[in-house]
């Protein structure tokens, strides 16, 4: 009795050590997923700097309002830190379009349109589920609730909920930032073309159930903005 008492503690205290050997490595999976997502979002920000702001902000804004709609802490954190690989794509576009001044041309915004396929395919087949969930967003976050959007025309709730929460938050941003195209929009306005429509954006766009939320949760979004306008530099 005491030799096999002796061998359950041993097995015991290996499996501790190995409990935490595991703890180690998986921590250690992590900070090297987190490490080549920032390289990448980095590497975007190359092609344009409003894009470092954009992206810091979109992370905070993803983060909070999935929170606010009741997702737990582990979705709300991997949201938040899949999110800014959304445009991952567009460095796949060429210059002359990715920054040009003025509207795109019919045949151009055809081309600026790759740019979801392209970050599906530059993110793969990760092991890593916030790269999974950044492929996830860069392919899907320009459908829209009613069908209307792109590149594969999906409706409701075939658009999974991650990139439908970043499409609203990043057509509350492109709303509130200076572009080459556009000026910036106030932050009312900006509530009140999401909520209400301007004849480009509407309502239909987005899942009901988003809209009432940003509608009750829409100073949060205006906190973020006004707390990140600067472009983002690193972590």
């Amino acid at each position: 009795m005491l030799e096999v008492r002796l061998l359950q503690r041993e097995l015991r205290q290996h499996g501790e050590t190995l409990e935490a050997r595991v703890r180690t490595r998986t921590a250690e999976l992590e900070a090297s997923y987190l490490e080549m997502i920032l390289t990448m979002t980095r590497a975007a920000e190359y092609k344009d700097q409003d894009t470092g702001a954009h992206v810091h902000r979109i992370s905070y804004y993803c983060c909070e309002f999935a929170g606010k709609l009741g997702m737990d802490a582990e979705f709300s954190q991997r949201i938040g830190v899949a999110s800014p690989m959304h445009d991952i794509g567009k460095i796949g576009i060429p210059d002359l379009i990715l920054l040009k001044r003025g509207s795109l041309n019919p045949e151009e915004w055809t081309i600026m349109k790759q740019h979801s396929a392209m970050g599906a395919d530059i993110l793969g087949a990760s092991v890593s589920p916030y790269v999974q969930m950044g492929a996830e967003i860069a392919q899907n976050h320009h459908e829209r609730w009613d069908g209307s959007g792109y590149p594969k025309g999906l409706r409701g709730e075939a658009i999974p909920l991650a990139a439908r929460i970043m499409n609203i938050c990043d057509i509350y941003d492109a709303l509130r930032s200076r572009r080459p195209y556009k000026p910036a929009i106030g932050h009312e306005q900006s509530v009140d073309i999401i909520v209400k429509g301007d004849g480009r954006t509407s309502p239909g766009h987005f899942d009901p159930a988003l809209v009432a939320s940003f509608q009750g949760n829409h100073a949060l979004f205006r906190d973020i903005f006004e707390a990140h306008i600067v472009p983002f530099a690193g972590a």
